[in-house]
């Protein structure tokens, strides 16, 4: 089995899934780091926004972008395809 070289960020949604749209924001886990990206149009790629090596300082990066128009997503890990909606309240603004 060869890998293809990751030239760009991917994401599927999950089958049946409508609730992931274009602007969300999604937080993936990648090595030892986590990569911030917006949803783009076609419902498959990101936009790459930063990345953080500490989650909660990712999520809350993400949750500032996603603002009240958007929602938060958090992907455990790079090409998963199951995903954890993150309610943006329990982030801490202090």
């Amino acid at each position: 089995m060869t890998r293809k070289a990751l030239t760009r960020m991917h994401v599927e949604r999950p089958r049946g899934d409508r609730n992931i749209r274009e602007g969300d924001i999604v937080v993936t886990a990648v090595g030892d780091h986590y990569a911030i990206g917006r949803l783009k149009s076609d419902g498959k790629t990101q936009e790459f926004l930063g990345w953080h090596r500490n989650r909660a300082d990712a999520l809350r990066q993400a949750c500032d972008l996603a603002r009240v128009d958007h929602r938060v997503f958090l992907y455990p890990k790079a090409g998963a395809s199951d995903y954890r909606p993150f309610d943006c309240a329990e982030v801490s603004t202090a």
